[in-house]
């Protein structure tokens, strides 16, 4: 390594803190001193940028992730949404047809017909879950829950 001769002017705080670092490190001469403060500061510099670095690899991923699994919440909600207007249709359409005034809700009496519509939905569901994380599962993701 070559090595360069320069005549240094520092004020009297600097000067104590090159004298204070040379006493705490066991260094003989100045230039010792700042050539240790300068290689200390190359290393905290590029470990800074390396964590910016980091810092933005994972917040674009991280906002990748979540965009998808966003994505895939709304499209479910919509078509939950969709499903749920065109109940509600047929609903009001058999109301009309057959003139009924009054509701009577699952509170009051839930029908057998209801309790098997309702397990039916319930297996639907779970069976559409399970798909979705062997799906993730063979895409090498970790399941959503």
């Amino acid at each position: 390594m070559d090595k360069y001769r320069h005549k240094v002017t520092v004020d009297e705080e600097t000067e104590a803190y090159i004298q204070e670092y040379m006493r705490e490190h066991k260094l003989r001469f100045a230039s010792e001193a700042i050539i240790d403060i300068c290689e200390k500061y190359r290393k905290i510099q590029e470990q800074e940028w390396s964590l910016k670095y980091i810092s933005e690899v994972v917040s674009n991923s991280l906002h990748d992730v979540i965009k998808e699994e966003l994505t895939r919440i709304r499209l479910g909600t919509n078509s939950a949404d969709k499903n749920t207007q065109i109940l509600i249709e047929y609903m009001n359409g058999l109301f009309f047809h057959h003139g009924f005034d009054g509701l009577m809700t699952t509170e009051l009496q839930e029908l057998d017909s209801t309790k098997v519509a309702k397990e039916t939905v319930e297996k639907r569901i779970a069976n559409q879950r399970q798909k979705r994380i062997d799906w993730e599962e063979s895409r090498g993701k970790q399941p959503s829950h």
